[in-house]
């Protein structure tokens, strides 16, 4: 998948979960933790898969 598209799509998914997050509590680490955690998983993702399954 190209770096631009897998960039875009964790940040998408990373703003989505924050949202849901937010919605749940509105306690601000909370859903800033939670979009970080998607959008970087999801950014490299990848990398990590191949590295543990290689």
């Amino acid at each position: 998948m190209d770096p631009l598209a897998r960039f875009l799509l964790g940040s998408g998914l990373g703003l989505i979960a924050a949202g849901v997050t937010y919605c749940v509590t509105t306690t601000p680490p909370w859903w800033w933790a939670v979009g970080l955690v998607v959008a970087i998983l999801v950014w490299f993702g990848e990398l990590m898969l191949d590295v543990l399954f290689d």
